[in-house]
C-alpha cells in the first residue's frame, strides 16, 4: 500500500474560501490529514511554486478534494488539478473526488465520475464521506484488485459504509470476468464438440433439457436469491454482514451464470444426425440469452453503483442489496422453437 504524507489535498479558488473552510475545519476534527497551502505558506516561501504544487498534488496526497466552481475555471487552481488530472490518468483508480460549488463544468472531469454537492450536502456529510473512502483504501480493496482473503479480511474490518455491497459486487464481477469468452462464444453460437451423438429425433433429450434449464432458474429464485439468503448475508438494516456469506453468495451468482452457459454449450456441442433435430436444439440454446443478459445487466448495475458507492451512501441514496434475476423467454423464439418442434414430429 503506498504511503502518503497527506491523507487529502484541498483544490479550491480563494473567491470559495469560505464554503471550504467548514469542511477543512471537519476533516481535521475527524483525524483527516490535510494538505491545505494556507498551512504551509513558510515551506512555499521562495521555491517555484509551479513544481511545489505539482509534487503536493501528485505525490505527497491520497486523494484531491476538488471543489469545481466558476472562479476554480479560472484561477491557479487549475494547475493544482492538472497535476491531479495527470495522475489518476496514470494510476487509472479514483484520486480526484469532486465537489460541487455551482454548475460550471470542469475540463477534462467526467460526468460519470460520483461527485458531492455543497448546495445539498453539508461539510459533515463531505467529511464523513472522506472517512469513509480512507477507510476503504485502508483495507486496499477495489473491483478490480485480485480478491484474497487478506483483502477480504481487511475490508471486513475497515468497515467502511457499504463494504459488504462492495464485497458482494467484486466477487460477481471478477467471476463473470473469467467467464467473458465462455460468454462471449455463446453469443457467436459457438461449442466444442462433447463426444455425444444423437441418432433418433432428439424430442425426449429436447424435453429433458427444458426440464434441466427449468431447474436451474427455480433453485435460483426460489432457493438461492431470496430475501432471506440476502439477509442473512448482508445482516439486517442496520447491522453488519458476514464476508465469507457475501462471498459465497456472489460465488453462487456467477456458478449460477456458468451453470446456464455449460447448458446451453452442451446443446450446441452435441452432434445431431437429424437435420430437424440440430436446427430445434440450436433454437433451444438460445432460451439461455435473455437469462444470461438479465444477469450481465444485473451484474453491470452493480459495478456501476460500486464505483459511487462512498458517495451514493454519504449523499443519503438507499442503496438496494437485492440481486434481482429475470428470467423469461422472448415470444418470438419460443414460437420459432414450437415450429422446429413441429417439422421435427412431422
Amino acid at each position: 500500500m503506498d504511503e502518503y504524507e497527506f491523507d487529502v489535498a484541498l483544490s479550491y479558488a480563494g473567491e470559495d474560501q469560505d464554503l471550504v473552510l467548514p469542511v477543512f475545519e471537519r476533516l481535521k476534527a475527524a483525524g483527516v490529514e490535510v494538505f491545505h497551502d494556507r498551512d504551509h505558506e513558510a515551506e512555499q516561501w521562495g521555491l517555484d511554486l509551479v513544481e511545489y504544487f505539482s509534487e503536493a498534488f501528485s505525490k505527497r496526497a491520497r486523494y484531491v478534494l476538488l471543489f469545481g466552481s466558476t472562479h476554480y475555471n479560472h484561477k491557479w487552481a487549475r494547475l493544482q488539478y492538472r497535476t491531479a488530472l495527470g495522475r489518476a490518468l496514470e494510476q487509472h483508480t479514483e484520486y480526484v473526488l469532486p465537489i460541487r460549488i455551482d454548475d460550471t463544468e470542469i475540463p477534462g472531469l467526467s460526468q460519470n465520475v460520483g461527485y458531492l454537492d455543497l448546495r445539498v450536502h453539508d461539510a459533515e456529510t463531505v467529511a464523513n464521506a472522506v472517512v469513509q473512502k480512507l477507510a476503504q483504501h485502508r483495507a486496499e480493496f477495489t473491483v478490480q484488485a485480485p480478491l484474497t482473503p487478506k483483502t477480504v479480511s481487511a475490508l471486513a474490518r475497515e468497515k467502511p459504509q457499504g463494504w459488504e455491497y462492495l464485497l458482494y459486487v467484486t466477487v460477481v464481477a471478477q467471476g463473470l470476468t473469467e467467464l467473458e469468452p465462455k460468454y462471449w462464444e455463446h453469443f457467436l453460437g459457438y461449442a466444442p464438440r462433447n463426444g455425444t451423438v444423437e441418432q433418433g429425433s432428439g424430442i425426449a433429450l429436447i424435453r429433458d433439457r427444458n426440464v434441466v434449464l427449468s431447474e436451474i432458474i427455480k433453485v435460483a429464485v426460489e432457493a438461492v436469491f431470496t430475501a432471506e439468503t440476502q439477509e442473512a448475508a448482508f445482516g439486517r438494516p442496520g447491522t453488519p454482514g458476514h464476508a465469507d456469506r457475501i462471498v459465497h453468495l456472489g460465488g453462487l451468482f456467477v456458478r449460477t451464470f456458468d451453470e446456464i452457459l455449460e447448458w446451453a454449450r452442451e446443446i450446441r456441442g452435441t452432434s445431431y444426425a437429424n437435420e430437424h433435430a440440430r436446427a430445434a436444439a440450436f433454437v433451444q440454446a438460445q432460451f439461455a440469452d435473455q437469462q444470461l443478459k438479465a444477469m450481465y445487466t444485473v451484474a453491470e448495475e452493480l459495478r456501476d453503483v460500486a464505483d459511487t458507492l462512498v458517495e451514493r451512501l454519504a449523499a443519503g441514496e438507499p442503496i438496494n442489496l437485492t440481486v434481482p434475476l429475470v428470467f423469461e423467454i422472448e415470444p418470438a423464439l419460443e414460437l420459432e422453437f414450437k415450429a422446429a418442434l413441429d417439422r421435427l414430429s412431422r
